[in-house]
């Protein structure tokens, strides 16, 4: 901008200024919207005007995000749904945390704002929300949390939800249900869902559901991205089942070995834990740089107070998983992030493997806050024998996933001993369940 356009621009009153910046802003959306060349599967179905869901499944790359923003900015800015309210429309917003919706289906590169960039982004006491220059609103909701599942149960009553990475919301079934219950405005009240497919059962039943529609897309066909990119995506993973599931698209079934199945984690999955008598916060700090994974595992884990009979009629106190806090992390960032955990879920202990810089892990959680106890177990056994009675318990229905890990339980499904190191989030998951529920007797894993 030259000197002299910002003297004239500056000399301008307020009001000369904001009419001329939704001017610009007016036809910087009206250049964007025409330019739009969309893939065949990011075009809304006709068959969506009665049916409940439009359901974007497929691979990395394939504009689900893109198409889904997209179909909100021309609902918003098409006919009204009711014309008793601002702008005719009020949407929801949902992703796997608000953090993810901002980032991702609001400001990121195929968010609303690179489909219409008068979109204004505004966080308040309310909430955050998005609004058009026609008076319409949106706001923006979490599934990952009991508060997040809260605020969506009061969000009021919207004519469209979008949501964001469905697979990935910890608490996509009470999202859905609690969404379904504010779908009341205007004639076609309904969803259109983005996802990377997961053997979900959520993921699952939306599919089968007589109201969903839906359209598929292939990484090999998202002309829009790099060849080259492609290209090394598809050779770097092709015949493997990374390939068929995050490349094109697809929901696989469980794998032959696996230790757990889906099938076997929704069977035993609860909404809530009940009043727990104890808990451990497990850690599996990533300390070498050539492991398979460099994440560092910490999952939380507690037992009940009353015991309950499992599936062979044994009175125990069954074990529920409560949160996967896993992830890259500086050594500080993953001690204090276990140390948080231990304070929030009101923790008896943390659980750190010796074999894997033990006395490093003792040192560094202490350096964060030296009252909190720390216990170090000895893997003495292969990491099969150790989480073959972990795995037993699911089974006998004595060990329950508190809502949805999506990342831990990916890794408890696809993990087939023998075949590579175990990961991170499975690792520190079997040390919380062998410290809470089992104890070892010589060689032989006994139930506590």
């Amino acid at each position: 901008m030259t000197s002299s356009l910002r003297e004239r621009l500056e000399a301008l009153p307020p009001a000369a200024l904001e009419l001329l910046r939704d001017e610009l802003a007016a036809r910087l959306w009206a250049r964007r919207w025409g330019s739009w060349t969309p893939y065949p599967w990011q075009i809304c179905p006709s068959e969506v005007e009665t049916h409940g869901t439009w359901l974007l499944m497929g691979g990395r790359g394939t504009g689900k995000t893109d198409g889904a923003a997209r179909y909100v900015a021309e609902h918003v800015n098409g006919p009204a749904c009711d014309r008793r309210i601002p702008g005719g429309h009020r949407i929801g917003i949902v992703a796997p945390t608000q953090g993810d919706a901002v980032e991702s289906f609001i400001n990121g590169p195929s968010g609303l704002k690179a489909h219409d960039p008068r979109v204004v982004l505004r966080t308040s006491a309310g909430g955050t929300h998005v609004r058009w220059p026609n008076g319409a609103e949106g706001k923006v909701f979490g599934a990952h949390s009991p508060d997040d599942v809260e605020r969506l149960r009061s969000g009021g009553n919207r004519c469209l939800y979008a949501f964001e990475e469905a697979a990935a919301m910890r608490r996509l079934d009470e999202a859905l249900t609690h969404s379904a219950m504010g779908l009341r405005i205007g004639p076609r009240p309904h969803y259109v869902m983005s996802t990377t497919p997961k053997p979900r059962a959520e993921i699952r039943a939306l599919v089968a559901a007589p109201d969903t529609v839906l359209t598929r897309g292939r990484t090999r066909d998202a002309w829009h991205l790099p060849e080259v990119m492609r290209a090394k995506l598809i050779a770097r993973y092709a015949g493997t089942r990374t390939a068929r599931q995050e490349l094109d698209g697809e929901i696989l079934d469980d794998i032959e070995g696996a230790l757990w199945t889906w099938a076997l984690l929704d069977l035993t999955r609860v909404r809530e834990a009940p009043p727990l008598a104890r808990v451990c916060v497990a850690i599996d700090p990533a300390v070498s740089n050539t492991s398979t994974s460099d994440e560092t595992g910490i999952v939380v884990a507690g037992t009940a107070r009353l015991r309950t009979p499992d599936t062979t009629g044994t009175l125990r106190a069954h074990g529920y998983v409560l949160d996967d806090l896993s992830g890259r992390y500086s050594p500080t960032d993953w001690a204090r992030r276990a140390v948080d955990a231990y304070h929030l879920h009101r923790a008896d202990c943390i659980i750190a493997e010796a074999n894997q810089g033990g006395d490093m892990v003792k040192t560094t959680i202490h350096a964060v806050d030296r009252n909190v106890p720390v216990r170090l177990v000895h893997a003495t056994r292969g990491k099969l024998t150790r989480a073959e009675p972990v795995s037993a318990l699911y089974e006998q229905q004595a060990v329950h996933m508190v809502g949805s890990l999506p990342e831990l339980e990916d890794q408890l499904t696809t993990w087939v001993p023998g075949e590579g190191d175990s990961p991170d989030r499975l690792d520190a998951h079997v040390w919380a369940i062998t410290h809470l529920m089992i104890r070892a007797v010589g060689n032989v894993a006994a139930v506590a």
